[in-house]
């Protein structure tokens, strides 16, 4: 009978821990949604210091390839102002009105947007619901045109480290007796740096798209030609133009960081993706031209049946620099990603136009994150 009362004790008791280095292998393998990990991270005190551990998060993004995924984008013109592309992660809409914000730059976990009212910057980690705000350089008043880019100063390839270490924030704006002026705010010191201008004749810079390739900037001007703002030398410049005829006639066009590390360009014709890389050369000054580097025939990863009801040019519309994933608009089918390194294409809006550009937003897990809807969902731009 002892014996017997130990077997049932013996059932009855649960069964032991699984050995951590078991459990990290496993919880490694889950997807790179942010929201996969917060869950894990909910399960016990435990497993919470295992997500938090930083070597942990190191391998997990390692063991993904360093490549974050794309958790929404940013619509330029149109509400919503911020659509999900992935299914556990959102926003509030408290806020989110494009009366109120015009979204410039994300990059690693940060986006960066103006206010519309008060003309305010703000830096808002859309995964933890840290936020600053920024005051607008001086010099600024009266410009007509502003365009802005963000970059980790650390110059981490880590995105999750990214969020503690300290960034710049390059604002490029535009007057209208054509003089287009820059300008960089340090984090650490909390201020803007000295105004560097260029005179641009007849040109203001325009808010589609910016790119940045090292320590440079990259903006466009209203009648295509590029300028360059240099952090390390801090001056503007006028690299070179965009000419329709290197573009093989393409209808739209962005800029984007190419394969070789210089800048790049994608543009589409006849439902087929060029992209470019920019070649510099000396004759009477600096030249900028364009070389193909890849074409994509998009009729081999779009339905047939979107292919056949296209009733507008397919137009390339924003790129995760983060992520090399490029969004192209099928009208009247909706926005598509396209993983450039993969070459798999994904539906992120059912029936919704663009009309415009957007603005990707990229990020890995972080550690005390709120998301994954409900009540607990993070607030964008709460309180502005």
């Amino acid at each position: 009978m002892a014996e017997l009362a130990a077997d049932s004790r013996s059932a009855d008791s649960p069964p032991p821990p699984m050995p951590d280095d078991v459990l990290l292998e496993i919880l490694l393998r889950l997807p790179p949604d942010p929201i996969y990990l917060f869950r894990a991270s909910s399960v016990s005190k435990h497993w919470r210091g295992l997500v938090h551990d930083a070597r942990f998060l190191r391998r997990c993004r390692e063991f993904h390839g360093g490549t974050p995924p794309v958790l929404g984008f940013f619509n330029l013109t149109r509400p919503p102002l911020f659509v999900p592309t992935s299914g556990s992660f959102a926003v509030s809409a408290a806020t989110m009105h494009h009366g109120d914000w015009w979204p410039l730059h994300c990059h690693r976990g940060r986006a960066l947007l103006i206010s519309r009212r008060s003309r305010a910057l703000l830096v808002r980690d859309l995964v933890t619901g840290d936020e600053r705000r920024l005051p607008l350089p001086p010099g600024f008043e009266g410009s007509w045109e502003d365009n802005c880019g963000t970059l980790c100063s650390a110059g981490h390839a880590d995105n999750c480290h990214c969020r503690s270490c300290p960034f710049l924030v390059a604002f490029v704006f535009s007057h209208r007796c054509f003089v287009t002026s820059a300008c960089l705010y340090s984090s650490e010191t909390g201020i803007w740096g000295d105004t560097t201008s260029i005179y641009t004749p007849n040109q203001l810079v325009t808010r589609k798209p910016t790119v940045l390739v090292g320590n440079m900037l990259y903006c466009q001007l209203d009648n295509n030609w590029i300028i360059e703002f240099d952090f390390d030398a801090y001056s503007l410049d006028v690299i070179g133009e965009l000419s329709y005829r290197e573009l093989n006639s393409c209808i739209g066009h962005i800029i984007m960081p190419a394969e070789d590390g210089q800048l790049g360009l994608a543009g589409v014709g006849d439902f087929s993706l060029y992209l470019w890389s920019n070649i510099a050369f000396i004759e009477d000054g600096m030249m900028v031209t364009w070389q193909h580097r890849r074409v994509i025939d998009l009729k081999k990863f779009l339905a047939p049946e979107v292919v056949a009801e296209c009733a507008a040019p397919v137009w390339p519309i924003g790129y995760a620099q983060d992520a090399d994933v490029i969004f192209i608009e099928v009208y009247p089918s909706g926005v598509y990603m396209i993983h450039l390194k993969s070459m798999h294409i994904e539906k992120v809006s059912e029936n919704m136009t663009c009309g415009g550009y957007v603005c990707p937003y990229t990020s890995f897990y972080a550690p005390g994150m709120n998301t994954g809807g409900g009540d607990h969902q993070p607030e964008l731009l709460n309180g502005s």
